[in-house]
């Protein structure tokens, strides 16, 4: 497998896992946004589990990961505090259009609050 493939699996799961993933994926209800957080980091894992040495297969995981995981982040645009929502919505067009940097770098504020609102349970 080449570096640039194992580079490219390491940017998709960074991106879609967020810092959820190190924490339990059972989160408290402190916060509506706090389970589909969980949810997101658990879909981020599923790519970061994928089989990469068949790239048919991993594409059939990464496309699956990516459209629940998008559907999962419009539904916490409406669960964030008002603030967070414009964070949420470059988060989806960067998952949208496969620029899985960008989405990373839109979790920042995201992450922040999901560290100091969701406890894990």
């Amino acid at each position: 497998m080449s570096r640039a493939v194992v580079a490219g699996v390491a940017a998709v799961s960074i991106a879609l896992t967020g810092c959820a993933s190190h924490h339990n994926a059972s989160r408290s209800q402190s916060s509506p946004a706090c389970p589909l957080l969980a949810q997101l980091a658990t879909t981020g894992l599923t790519v970061a589990h994928a089989n990469v040495s068949d790239p048919d297969a991993f594409e059939r995981t990464l496309r699956a990961a990516v459209a629940s995981y998008l559907r999962t982040a419009q539904r916490l645009q409406t669960a964030v505090p008002e603030r967070l929502r414009a964070d949420v919505e470059h988060m989806i067009l960067a998952i949208r259009t496969d620029h899985f940097s960008d989405a990373k770098g839109a979790r920042s504020q995201i992450d922040a609050y999901e560290r100091s609102t969701c406890r894990s349970t």
